[in-house]
């Protein structure tokens, strides 16, 4: 007698069919976008900061990113085609598995329209960041590294969260090195000193790795001059003031207003909803204000981009309150 699949399977089978098809069509929708707001991607300037890079001759912060440059390196090598279209086959790529992750993360809590909900007010903030005309073509590979170290956090993979994060942070870019906290304060039993330590050390351990790479790399690199400067607290303090006080500027030429509008009032939802969400997320979240006073300090607070790995924290907690769950800790879906 021929066997019948199981309801369960064929429900799996067609949710992830369905799924990538929209997936892969809004990767490649901000794609598209992406590259018509940067015009250093098809003016030489992509190809000439790539043969840069290759020759370890481009600034300290862009160079420190191996896989930036060593990923369409790969594909330029493997498949035989041009730089430009190596880097867009990469964005497309790391883009599209992010949103699948991102999509994997939340059916655990939500159903599939509250999970494809989550995925498109992501895909809904990626045109806010395309508004800088920078490259930084580190980012969607970020994007990728973040929700899977989310991910090893959330389910205990302790040796996959060390792996991603050397991957994430110590060779593509190394703002995810700020996840470390957030793996700090979930790992938290108390706030007993033994508890505290316990969980310090644990983060070390498997933190250290990413860290040690990095700074491996910045060595070699010190010499170079770091793109954009160093220090930016003066002046993004100054920028966000003048736009709060001058809201009509600010609504037709403003940079600084890019901040607030990327997730729009999914800043304030998780706020709003906090006790709503499970205590992993409630942990998690407290790595959002320490990224900001970190990219305040360090980078150019209205180059939004820098701020979309926090929507896969900040979208979930809106999830909550939107879609109010009687137990926020019991799964309702796939892992």
């Amino acid at each position: 007698m021929q066997r019948i699949p199981s309801l369960t399977k064929i429900k799996l089978n067609r949710e992830w069919v369905i799924f990538s098809l929209i997936y892969f069509s809004l990767s490649f929708s901000a794609l598209v976008l992406k590259t018509h707001q940067t015009p250093g991607w098809y003016n030489g300037t992509l190809v000439s900061n790539h043969q840069q890079l290759l020759a370890f001759q481009y600034v300290n912060n862009e160079q420190s990113r191996l896989l930036q440059f060593l990923v369409p390196e790969f594909f330029h090598r493997l498949l035989g085609i041009q730089i430009e279209n190596a880097y867009a086959l990469a964005r497309l790529l790391f883009v599209f598995l992010a949103f699948i992750c991102f999509h994997i993360f939340l059916r655990k809590w939500f159903s599939q329209a509250e999970s494809l909900a989550g995925v498109l007010i992501l895909w809904g903030a990626l045109p806010i960041a395309f508004q800088s005309p920078d490259l930084q073509e580190s980012a969607p590979l970020l994007m990728l590294m973040f929700i899977l170290c989310l991910w090893a956090i959330r389910e205990n993979k302790d040796v996959l969260f060390g792996i991603f994060l050397f991957i994430g942070g110590g060779l593509t870019n190394e703002t995810l090195l700020a996840i470390a906290a957030g793996y700090f304060f979930v790992n938290i039993r108390s706030f007993k000193v033994r508890d505290l330590i316990n969980s310090g050390l644990k983060t070390v351990l498997f933190s250290f790795p990413a860290y040690l790479a990095q700074g491996i790399i910045r060595y070699f690199t010190i010499d170079q001059p770091h793109l954009g400067g160093a220090f930016h607290l003066p002046g993004n303090l100054n920028g966000i003031w003048y736009e709060l006080t001058h809201p009509v500027t600010a609504l037709y030429t403003g940079l600084y207003i890019y901040l607030l509008v990327v997730f729009s009032i999914f800043w304030l939802l998780p706020l709003i909803g906090y006790k709503r969400s499970p205590q992993f997320l409630q942990r998690m979240f407290w790595v959002t204000p320490l990224f900001l006073v970190a990219h305040l300090i360090t980078g150019i607070i209205y180059e939004v981009r820098q701020m979309i790995p926090l929507g896969f924290i900040l979208i979930p907690m809106s999830l909550f309150l939107i879609f109010p769950k009687t137990n926020p800790d019991v799964e309702v879906g796939c892992k």
